[in-house]
Formats: C-alpha cells, structure tokens, sequence
C-alpha cells in the first residue's frame, strides 16, 4: 500500500540534499571566519589576518590570478559550448555524439586531467619533443613555458577541456525542440546565422548559460588540484596559498589560512549573487512580467 505524501512535504523531500549540502557549506565557513578572527591557537579574537592582506602584495597578485582562471576558463568554455551546441543542434546524431563525447570528458577526474595535461605541455612534454622533431622548435628551451610559467597556461587549458563539456552538457538540455522551432521560422524569414544566435539562441538559453557559467566560475576560482599541479609556485593562486599556509608548522600562520578561505567564500557568494539578480532579470525579460 502507497502511503500518499503531501505536496509540502515532498518538496521537502526533494530539497533535503541541496539543503544538506548548504548547511554543511555554511557550517564550515562559520568555522572558518571564527578561525580566522582568533590567533593560532584559536583563542581570542583580533582582524590581523585580515589586516595583513591590505599590506602584502602577494595577496593582490594571488587574487588577479585566481580571478584571472576563473574568468578566462569560464568565459572559453562558455564560447565553445555554445559554438559546439549551436553547430550541431540541428541533426539528431551530432547531437548525440557531442553529448556522449561530453560525457565521457567529465567522467575524469581533474587530478588525472591535470597530470595528462602537465605530461603533454611540459618543457619535455610530449608536445615539445614533437615540435622539437619536426623541427619547429630547436629543443624544450624553444617551447612555450605552459606548465609553471609566468601565464597559467596548462591550467587554463585544462580547466577548459574540463568545463566545456559541462557547460555543453547544460546547453543541450535548455536547448528544447521550441527553440530549435523558433530558430527554423527565423531562418524561414530570412534571418542570418548571427542574427538568430543575438535574437533567438542567446535569449532561451541565456538562463541555462548563466547558472552554467557561475558553476564554472566558483569551482575555478576555488579549485585547488590543478593550479598546484600545472600552476607557479610565486604567485600562486589563492586556494594553493590557503592551503600552504594551512599546512605550514607555524601556527600564526593558521589564521591566515582561514582568512583566505573566507575570502574565497565571498567572492563566490558575490558571483552567485550576481548570477541569480541576472537569471532573475534574464526570465523576467522572457516572460514579460
């Protein structure tokens, strides 16, 4: 016998795990601020972490870097999906096959993604030794400092072969038979492939794009694998630094870390405000209300 479930409470049920999730999150950054507030030993409460930031350089530097992947990173990978989505659209099998391809690139793990990349574009990578045999470059002191280097170039690169695919993933399932509808009696009147792309894709899947875009930024921006692995060591971005200071023997250093953490924290719940005010004002537009 089915035992009915009311409508209040089967909504409920189908928030519990975001909601746990939330509360975990929320949890650890209460910690965190409470951490970051007290010295090492997690006694008493004093803003000197936050005060060392205003005078220390590498802190800045750290920020634009992370800043920097995170918006670069989210902003490639948004292009190519909605390039990729917007070409293959219309047929049935390109569609299927870009969502399996999808599919199969998130199933691997940023660490291993990572360790590929950094085999592949090192100094005496894989790629270098090939540039090197047909001659384009005259040895690994003639190849571009990717891995390491003053540009966070590997990372950059990886982030995208890894956040592509998700953003195309998320493309595809806003991209519904009404908006291809809609975009083939736009063709029929004569429209162009940009002018359908400004006045028909970008509007139905501006929302989609959006929440897209905000879960790239925020795991990006605080992803700590890959920018540890392919990234500099001075400066380095801003989770490689909470977590070395995290682990360093000194315990002043401990506040610090925390310091960090939150910070990270609320440029990300910057963003997702953001996000949610132009997701709020993108379906408003829509709708018309």
């Amino acid at each position: 016998m089915t035992v009915p479930i009311p409508p209040r409470w089967r909504g409920l049920l189908l928030t519990a795990p975001a909601l746990a999730v939330v509360a975990f999150a929320g949890g650890a950054l209460l910690l965190a601020v409470r951490g970051s507030i007290a010295d090492g030993l997690g006694r008493g409460w004093t803003l000197s972490a936050y005060a060392g930031f205003l005078h220390d350089p590498a802190f800045a530097d750290s920020l634009l870097l992370s800043l920097k992947i995170a918006t670069l990173s989210t902003t490639v990978s948004a292009a190519l999906a909605l390039a990729v989505v917007g070409a293959v659209s219309a047929s049935r099998r390109g569609r299927a096959a870009l969502e399996t391809a999808a599919r199969a690139t998130l199933a691997v793990p940023h660490l291993l993604a990572a360790s590929a990349f950094g085999l592949l574009l090192s100094g005496s990578g894989i790629v270098s030794r090939l540039t090197h045999a047909v001659g384009w470059t005259d040895g690994p002191a003639g190849f571009p400092v990717l891995v390491a280097g003053p540009t966070p170039g590997a990372v950059l690169l990886t982030y995208v072969w890894k956040e592509a695919p998700f953003v195309t993933i998320m493309l595809l399932a806003a991209y519904t038979p009404a908006v291809r509808d809609l975009e083939s009696a736009v063709r029929t009147l004569g429209a162009g492939r940009l002018r359908r792309l400004r006045h028909v894709t970008l509007p139905l899947l501006a929302p989609a794009l959006t929440e897209a875009c905000l879960l790239v930024f925020g795991f990006t921006f605080a992803a700590y694998e890959v920018p540890a692995l392919l990234g500099a060591t001075v400066p380095g971005a801003l989770p490689v630094e909470a977590v070395e200071l995290y682990r360093s023997v000194e315990l002043d250093d401990r506040p610090a870390a925390l310091a960090l953490a939150v910070v990270i924290g609320m440029v990300i719940a910057l963003v997702a405000l953001a996000a949610a005010t132009i997701s709020r004002r993108l379906l408003r537009a829509r709708t018309g209300s």
